[in-house]
Formats: structure tokens, C-alpha cells, sequence
């Protein structure tokens, strides 16, 4: 009898360790096939953002071909302009990727945006005499009267701002985000009548200072006192930071709120619906060809037409290419920054972020 138990419990012992062995192999294979399942998930994942980017860097050279015809026809023009009628301009269909998915891009003239560098003077160059108020140059400090404090460039960025529906600004609070801006970029370290340097910024919850240089990203203007996230969503399609030395407004491409920006310099108030209206149908007409018969026209006085002549042009160098891959149900995009000259297209400045 004793014999048989203990054959009988060695035969327990024997099936408990066999169980054991076979829960420890599952779990084995289990962990195994977890991690084969996350390897196999991170090698798709490359596989597809790499093939993503390799279709967006596509985009771009298609981008460049777009401007660099674009190039060839002016050359062979007696009226060289850059308009929203020409080729790249056009809103492009999504492409078709063989089957995996679908490339889509389109160019957006980047000097048909107002370009927030050409508030103030390039840093070190800020011994002008500060009552002699130049396009980007330094404006008074000593009177209230903001037509008289703000230069050419502040005042189109002003009625901008107004001009914009959507962000329901006074021109008090106009003037406010003007000035503040313009602290921003400028080198100096002095706040303006209305404006904002490192000592508003150092008092905040998370302290920080003022840029007080060209600013390298739209999205800068976040750290701005007086933008809120909803009011940076409102003005942002309208700004641009390219080049970084200012530039002109190109009148061929620009959107009807930064045309009512383009009104005679002493206003502070932008053009009306029906003036922005009228400069759109000449333009689409084709008989705005040069900067010219843009000011001859009786919106604006002999005086206005001649401060306006140095903001505005017909032809632009300053591109966007807004280009987007889905693949695999997978989404990747590329804002690239294109720079024309002549027919040398360069990319300047590449992000997957906010321009």
C-alpha cells in the first residue's frame, strides 16, 4: 500500500511540474509574440514615414519645376507679374500613389502675406533718429497720437489686424497688439507707449524675455503679450516671417484682408469691403499689371501712392509649399519654404510643425 502512494504522489508532483513547464512556455511565447508584434508595428511605422517623406520630398521638386516654369514663361513676358492665375497657384488634386494612397500640395505666395520682420529695422541699426518714422524704423515714443507714432509698416499691420473679422479687435486693441509686436522684434530694450518688453515677460507665471530679433516662426507670436491662442489662429494665415529683412506686398496675390491693409498711410482705419472688392476685380480683369496702375487709382492720394510704392510689388521670390501623404491610413505633412531666383529654387526652411 505504501508503495502505491507514493508512486501516486510522485505522479502528482510529476503532472504539477509538467502543468508549471507548460504555463511558463505559453507565457514565454506569449511575451515573445508581444514583443514580435511590437517590432513588426515600429518597422511599419518606420516603413511608412519614411516612404512619407520620401513622397513629400517629391512634392517639393514638383513645387520647384511648378516656379521654375513659371520663371521661364515671365522671361519671355514684357509684363513679368506673379498672380493667382498663373499655374502654381492652382489648388491641386490629390494625386494617387499606386494604389497605397494619395499625395496632395499646393503653393502659397508667402509676400501676398504681411511679413511681421519688416515691423522694425535689422537689429543695430537703431541710432535713426527716432522722430523721423521710416518703413521698419524706430517710431516716437512721445505721443499718444498713434498715426504720428507708428511707421508705414505698423500701420498696414494695424489695419490688418482690424481688417480681419474674426478677430473682433478695437482699434485700441489694435494698436495695443501693434505695439507690443513691434517690442518683440525690435533690439532695444525700451517699451513703447503701449508695448511689452522683458520686464511684463519676467513678472509672468513662467518667466521669459522679449525675442528683441527677427523672429523665426509665425508661432513666435504666441509668446506675445495680448495674443491668445484663439486670436493667434485668427491672424496667422495673413502673417509670414519670409525673408527675414522684410519685403514688398505682392497686390496680385494677396487676400482681400491684407488688400483693406493697403490703404493711404495717414488712415488707420482699413480700405472698405467695396474699395478691396474693386482692387480684386481689376486684378482678376488683368488690369492690374504693375505697381502702377495699382496706385493710380483714386483710392489712393499722390502722397499715399508714394509711401505705398515701397511696400507693395507685382512679382514675388517667397513661397510656401503646403504638401500632405496618406498612407495606410497614416498622415504626414510638410510646410517647405521655397526661395526663387530667377530659375534657382532653393529650399529654405523645412518644417512638419507651424510655419
Amino acid at each position: 500500500m505504501s508503495c502505491q502512494r507514493s508512486n501516486r504522489g510522485q505522479g502528482g508532483a510529476a503532472l504539477v511540474i509538467a502543468l508549471l513547464v507548460f504555463a511558463l512556455a505559453a507565457a514565454l511565447m506569449v511575451g515573445v509574440q508581444r514583443d514580435f508584434n511590437l517590432q513588426l508595428q515600429r518597422s511599419t511605422n518606420t516603413f511608412f514615414a519614411e516612404q512619407g517623406w520620401s513622397f513629400l520630398l517629391g512634392a517639393e521638386t514638383l513645387a520647384a519645376l511648378a516656379l521654375r516654369f513659371d520663371s521661364d514663361q515671365d522671361a519671355k513676358s514684357d509684363t513679368p507679374v506673379d498672380s493667382l492665375q498663373e499655374i502654381w497657384a492652382q489648388p491641386q488634386a490629390p494625386y494617387p500613389l499606386d494604389g497605397i494612397g494619395f499625395l496632395s500640395g499646393n503653393i502659397y505666395d508667402l509676400q501676398g502675406r504681411f511679413n511681421l520682420n519688416g515691423l522694425v529695422e535689422q537689429n543695430g541699426n537703431s541710432d535713426r533718429d527716432p522722430n523721423t518714422p521710416e518703413r521698419g524704423g524706430a517710431a516716437p515714443l512721445d505721443t499718444a497720437d498713434a498715426s504720428k507714432r507708428l511707421n508705414t509698416s505698423q500701420r498696414i499691420l494695424l489695419r490688418l489686424l482690424l481688417s480681419i473679422d474674426e478677430a473682433e479687435l478695437s482699434q485700441t486693441e489694435a494698436i495695443q497688439l501693434v505695439e507690443r509686436i513691434t517690442d518683440y522684434i525690435d533690439s532695444d530694450r525700451t517699451p513703447r507707449l503701449d508695448g511689452a518688453e522683458d520686464e511684463r515677460y519676467l513678472s509672468s507665471a513662467f518667466p521669459y524675455r522679449a525675442a528683441n530679433r527677427a523672429i523665426a516662426s509665425v508661432s513666435e507670436l504666441r509668446a506675445v503679450d495680448g495674443i491668445t491662442p484663439e486670436l493667434y489662429k485668427r491672424i496667422a494665415p495673413f502673417l509670414s516671417v519670409w525673408p527675414d529683412d522684410g519685403s514688398k506686398i505682392n497686390i496680385l496675390t494677396a487676400p482681400a484682408e491684407v488688400l483693406a491693409a493697403l490703404n493711404e498711410d495717414d488712415s488707420l482705419e482699413p480700405l472698405s469691403q467695396q474699395q478691396v472688392a474693386q482692387i480684386i476685380e481689376l486684378r482678376t480683369n488683368g488690369m492690374l499689371v504693375d505697381v502702377d496702375s495699382f496706385l493710380e487709382s483714386p483710392l489712393f492720394s499722390e502722397d499715399s501712392a508714394a509711401d505705398l510704392r515701397a511696400m507693395v510689388d507685382v512679382k514675388s521670390s517667397w513661397f510656401l509649399l503646403d504638401s500632405r501623404v496618406d498612407i495606410a491610413d497614416r498622415e504626414r505633412r510638410l510646410y517647405s519654404v521655397l526661395h526663387r531666383q530667377g530659375r534657382a529654387i532653393s529650399i529654405v526652411h523645412r518644417t512638419e510643425g507651424e510655419l
